[in-house]
């Protein structure tokens, strides 16, 4: 289950920032590669020599931008990696980028850098394959072009899938859970109010924290015939219904007022929260909530809940 995605390298700056970028020496860099470069110490410089060499450092139409390379990231599921337990090893993925670009990109110059990335918020780990893509074809001459932008997204998509198939890898599957590893991260729009110090007006956010809330307090009481039952009406007074999506998934519904009507999101989608007393995290799907409940009433019984509850 691999994900692709592609940047358009268009100034002498982000050239440079690219080249630091595919420094092997960096701690992070796991292994290596490259395609039709003669010496690998001076990669740059000879794709700028094939772009100079074919009229592709300046732009093909007057008034447009010039494209130097393509940087595509193959991120694959922290599942599947072998630091998390997983079938892929750092050398099994540079034998799916070598298949991948010469699907693809058979004429091209290419460097290949293999990295081990972490994520801040929750300290998970996955492989990440990074190609720097020589924007001129060596066979033709002509400069790389794979079409309209979301058709050749969707193409390469497609690639991915195959490969993933010939792996024995899953799919991405939208508004669903795809890691157990790896906890959904802020959007955009929740990572810009954060900077500016307004993530509680986050309607997610909002949400969020009454679920987590609530979750905690009925994880809490003794004797509960019906916790998830229980924990259900608390949301329904806090204008918050549970549903179940076509797919079966805990689903959460409250009115938007930014949207003007119902917003339904699935648990999968919402994200995570963060027990501050334990540093436990809590997902909030049906399973997550479940074992937030568990975590709430041993904390309990054992007199180790400080009532912090969760950030």
């Amino acid at each position: 289950m691999t994900a692709i995605k592609q940047t358009s390298v268009m100034s002498r700056e982000h050239l440079q920032n690219l080249k630091r970028y595919f420094d092997w020496d960096r701690e992070k860099v796991l292994d290596h590669d490259t395609q039709h470069i003669i010496d690998e110490d001076r990669w740059f410089e000879e794709m700028d020599a094939t772009r100079e060499a074919a009229g592709h450092n300046r732009p093909g139409k007057q008034g447009a931008r010039c494209t130097y390379m393509q940087h595509q990231v193959i991120g694959f599921n922290p599942d599947e990696c072998s630091c998390n337990g997983g079938p892929m090893t750092p050398s099994r993925c540079m034998e799916y980028a070598r298949d991948y670009i010469a699907r693809r990109y058979p004429n091209q110059e290419i460097v290949i850098v293999l990295h081990e990335e972490r994520c801040r918020s929750d300290g998970s780990a996955r492989f990440a394959v990074h190609f720097a893509i020589n924007r001129t074809d060596l066979e033709t001459g002509r400069r790389l072009n794979d079409g309209p932008a979301r058709a050749a997204a969707k193409s390469r998509v497609r690639t991915v899938r195959d490969l993933d198939a010939e792996y024995g890898l899953k799919q991405l599957e939208r508004g669903l859970s795809n890691s157990k590893v790896h906890a959904r991260q802020p959007g955009r729009e929740e990572r810009e109010m954060a900077k500016k110090g307004r993530f509680d007006k986050s309607e997610n956010a909002r949400v969020r924290a009454i679920v987590a809330q609530r979750a905690e307090e009925v994880g809490r009481l003794k004797g509960c015939p019906d916790r998830f039952g229980e924990f259900a009406r608390r949301l329904e007074s806090d204008g918050i219904e549970i549903a179940r999506s076509k797919r079966g998934a805990l689903q959460y519904r409250y009115h938007s007022e930014s949207l003007g009507k119902t917003r339904k999101i699935n648990g999968a989608r919402l994200g995570y929260a963060v027990n501050r007393s334990t540093g436990q995290i809590m997902r909030f799907t049906a399973r997550g909530i479940d074992l937030a409940m568990r975590e709430a009433w041993e904390l309990a019984r054992e007199g180790a809940d400080d009532g912090r509850g969760r950030d």
